[in-house]
């Protein structure tokens, strides 16, 4: 049955995170202007009751990003390129006034020719297997990242999401397991893995949404730190 409205965004799950049984929810958005994904869709796993300003004052966005080791430190530097006082916080501000779709509401048409991000915001293993391949086998294809690559839970990401890693040491050990990785290196430093993300090359136009090389499949992916963290990321991650 086609949906009678085709909504900005739908709300595909709501559950408890594997990580500390916490409620979460995931989200789709259907248009973004991240000039270096393009027009991909985009894919949210957020706090279900705190938004994702608070979440991170509190620690509690521990439910949804894990042991990443981009989330706000002891010290209070934070790496992580988010900013989620913009698009996060809008977002969960919009669910909570119930202004998305469900997902029924959601058509394979809606999807075809279109590539998914699965999370532009928290970590798309909390997305339930099955929701993941019954929503990806309309789209064109996808990109993924995981931090929790090493937690039973997590390992149907394998050959989908790329390891998500923070030095050699992760490399090694994520490589060692058969998983793709992606790195985030200081600026200006040594690369330890794989190929630059063609969409941060200096004066490059290329984009994820023409890209996908991040897809859990076809290659290990480095980028230099960037965003307003960026300068708390170090060799040492």
């Amino acid at each position: 049955m086609k949906a009678m409205t085709n909504y900005k965004g739908y709300v595909l799950q709501r559950g408890t995170s594997p990580i500390d049984g916490k409620p979460f929810v995931v989200i789709m958005t259907m248009k973004t202007t991240n000039r270096k994904t393009g027009d991909m869709v985009q894919v949210w796993i957020l706090r279900d009751d705190v938004n994702p300003v608070e979440a991170i004052a509190t620690g509690d966005d521990y439910s949804i990003c894990g042991n990443c080791s981009h989330r706000k430190q002891p010290d209070g530097t934070r790496s992580c390129y988010v900013n989620v006082g913009q698009a996060p916080l809008s977002i969960w501000k919009a669910y909570k006034r119930g202004t998305y779709g469900k997902l029924s509401d959601l058509t394979a048409e809606m999807l075809q020719g279109r590539k998914i991000r699965w999370g532009a915001y928290g970590d798309p293993s909390l997305v339930s297997p099955i929701l993941f391949a019954t929503i990806n086998e309309h789209a064109a294809g996808h990109t993924g990242y995981t931090h929790q690559w090493r937690e039973p839970w997590a390992q149907w990401c394998k050959g989908l999401f790329q390891a998500s890693c923070d030095g050699m040491a992760d490399y090694l050990d994520a490589s060692a397991h058969g998983w793709q990785t992606f790195a985030v290196i200081p600026k200006g430093s040594q690369a330890y893995s794989g190929k630059l993300c063609p969409a941060t090359a200096e004066n490059s136009q290329a984009q994820c949404a023409s890209c996908s090389l991040c897809d859990g499949a076809k290659a290990d992916i480095f980028v230099e730190a960037h965003g307003s963290g960026a300068k708390y990321v170090t060799a040492s991650r």
